[in-house]
This record gives structure tokens, C-alpha cells and sequence, in this order.
């Protein structure tokens, strides 16, 4: 479930806790590959020539970069340091960040066994003129019932995010109404698109309805019976596509295409055509990580390799970051993100984090 993810990144920060910090400095290299030497990297997003760069530096401690490595630009949007610890086993961090277009939109958290998280927009253009637009969340993170805030996609002038309630049904009764089967459940969640520094409800739902991705005006969403939905930026529905319960292990989106990673018996990479229609398939190698799509260009992790596959005829190349040397517990995959500029992704170095970026026509394959 999407809950999980959020577990992860709060995990790694309080891994992360004793590295020291490290303020953005960007290099260059030779046909206009950049580097970007940040804190322990959590989270990367990326539109146009942009990249959103989510950092942890302490326990207490976090910063959030707006990096163009085509223009040579670094913008930090976000920064937050205490002396004061709001709990020991988490502190404070960045769980998600997105950006489309000048715009960015974040969720900070703070908090312990209970947390409390919430959603901020900024520009690009002014990154100190932040704006709050969702009330505090609240969730237990051991049984991670409570309210919850995440889910930011955004692509051109559309910036998305989801709002949502958990319940866990036990047979002692439990937080959910009478008859829920066991376990989590997630409900009353809501769409929202970030129009300036203003939300508007795009859609709501009574039961599951998670952003997955955002790509040309049209929004990929997934209900809790494994379904995915393409919505347009108002809300109504495209297309829809069926799907099991646990088929779909990640799915992206970009103008022309959408590509599942499915697991029916074996892992697959189903490829949808927008514009014409068609579907295929390909298999898909074990422990694969789905990242994004681009002009054709598929991008996934596997371990520390970061894949490109082009999807017409399977050839690929392949990006290796080295091994962590931190003793950090987070997990070992790179982010990684496709845009027309070119390929985003991120690594540690001796306790640091590093954003490679690859110019679009830089990407050889074999």
C-alpha cells in the first residue's frame, strides 16, 4: 500500500541522522552532464529542465533544492533546522516533493510514534513566499491510522496531490465502521490540483483513489481493487484499465504512453499507446523498480543500476552509483526521473548524496 513508502523515508532519515551536513554545490562535465553534491538525497522529482531535491541532513533537519542543470541554477526552497527534538526516532524531514513548471509543493512532517504532516507551495521565483494549504494531518505511525497527506505529481501547469484517512479493523473492533475486514483500509480520499497558491477539489471518493502519476493535462489514478483510471485535469474520466488487487507493482506516465509493471505470474511491462490505442507487452526483469517514461525511453532501478529501456526494440543502457558507505539502512535503489532535458538520478558518496543529470541526446544505448 502507499503508506509503506512514507515508512521507508522516515526510517532513512533517523538512519541518516549523524551525517554531516552539505549545502548544494553543482560541477560540470564534459557535454553538458552536471552533478549536483547535496545531504543524503530522499526524494527526487523533476519537470522540464528542473529538478525538486529532497534532503536530510539530521534527525532535525532537512533542505529542499530547485537545481537547473541546464541553466547552472541551484534554488533552495526549503530549510528547517532545531535544536528541539520533536522525537527521537523520526525528527523531521521532507517525505515527497513535486514540481511542474516554476512551482514546487512539499510535504514536511515532525513528530514521533504520532506525526503530524502537511502540504506546501512555493515558486520557484519566490521561494521564501511559501503557502500552506492543508490543515496539520494526524496518524499513529505503528498502525498508521490517522490522516494523511501526499501523493504530488505535477507535469507543465497541472500539480496534483492526494488527501486521505486510514483505519485499522481488528477483531477487537478497531478504528473502522462494523464489518470491515481485517487490516488497513483507506478511505474519504480527495484530489487536489494546486492552482497558484490555491487548492480546488478535483475529485472525492469514499473509498481509494491514489495519484500515481501526471503527464500532459491527464492524471493516472489507482483504486484499492487494482484498477487504474486516466482522468483529465478536471477530473473526468479518459480511460479506464482493469487490474487485480497487488497486479500493478508501479505504473508512469508521459504525453503518448503509459507502461504498467505487472505481476501475473511473472513481471511484465505492459505498454499502452494513447494516441493509437495498441497495447504490448514485454517481459520484465526481476527486482525491478519502475521510474518513469519519456519519448519511448523507459526508465527503472535494480539495486544500484539505474535501466533505460527503449521500448521499440528492448535495447538499453545502464547508469551504476556505488555502493553506500555510510552504514545508512536505506534502501540501496537510486531515484530517478526522465524529462526531455534529460535524465535525473540519484546516489550516495561517503555519507553525502549526489543528482546526476544526463542531457536527453547524451543517453547512448548498446
Amino acid at each position: 500500500m502507499k503508506k509503506l513508502r512514507y515508512l521507508v523515508a522516515l526510517m532513512c532519515a533517523a538512519a541518516v541522522a549523524l551525517l554531516g551536513a552539505t549545502v548544494a554545490q553543482p560541477t560540470s562535465e564534459s557535454n553538458g552532464v552536471r552533478t549536483l553534491r547535496t545531504p543524503p538525497v530522499m526524494g527526487l522529482a523533476a519537470d522540464g529542465s528542473f529538478a525538486a531535491v529532497a534532503t536530510v541532513c539530521g534527525a532535525n533537519e532537512y533542505r529542499l533544492y530547485a537545481w537547473n542543470p541546464v541553466r547552472r541554477r541551484v534554488v533552495s526552497m526549503a530549510r528547517r533546522r532545531e535544536r528541539r527534538c520533536y522525537g527521537a526516532s523520526t525528527g523531521e524531514g521532507v517525505w515527497e516533493a513535486g514540481i511542474a513548471g516554476r512551482r514546487l509543493a512539499w510535504v514536511p512532517f515532525s513528530g514521533g510514534n504520532f506525526q503530524q504532516a502537511w502540504l506546501v507551495t512555493a515558486a520557484i521565483t519566490r521561494p521564501r513566499a511559501t503557502t500552506q494549504l492543508t490543515e496539520m494531518m494526524d496518524r499513529n505511525t505503528h498502525n498508521f491510522v490517522g490522516t494523511w497527506v501526499g501523493n504530488v505529481h505535477g507535469d507543465g501547469p497541472l500539480l496534483v496531490f492526494n488527501t486521505w484517512s486510514a483505519c485499522e479493523s481488528t477483531p477487537e473492533g478497531g478504528s473502522c465502521p462494523e464489518g470491515t475486514p481485517p487490516g488497513i483500509h483507506i478511505y474519504d480520499e480527495k484530489i487536489w490540483r494546486i492552482i497558484g497558491r490555491r487548492r480546488r477539489l478535483m475529485l472525492a471518493t469514499p473509498d481509494e483513489a491514489s495519484v500515481l502519476a501526471v503527464a500532459a493535462g491527464r492524471i493516472l489514478v489507482q483504486h484499492a481493487d487494482g484498477s487504474l483510471e486516466l482522468r483529465r485535469a478536471d477530473g473526468s474520466l479518459v480511460r479506464a484499465f482493469p487490474f487485480g488487487p497487488k497486479e500493478v507493482r508501479g505504473a508512469v506516465l508521459d504525453a503518448s504512453e503509459l507502461v504498467v509493471l505487472q505481476r501475473s505470474g511473472r513481471l511484465t511491462w505492459r505498454v499502452y499507446d494513447l494516441l493509437s490505442g495498441d497495447e504490448r507487452a514485454r517481459p520484465a526483469p526481476a527486482g525491478a523498480t519502475l521510474a518513469d517514461v519519456e519519448r519511448g525511453l523507459l526508465v527503472y532501478t535494480r539495486g544500484r543500476t539505474v535501466h533505460v529501456l527503449r521500448l521499440a526494440d528492448g535495447r538499453q543502457t545502464i547508469f551504476r552509483t556505488p555502493p553506500p558507505t555510510t552504514g545508512c539502512a536505506c534502501p540501496p535503489s537510486p531515484h530517478a526521473q526522465l524529462e526531455p532535458s534529460g535524465l535525473f538520478y540519484s546516489y550516495q558518496v561517503r555519507g553525502e548524496g549526489r543528482v546526476r543529470f544526463i542531457p536527453f541526446n547524451q543517453i547512448r544505448f548498446r
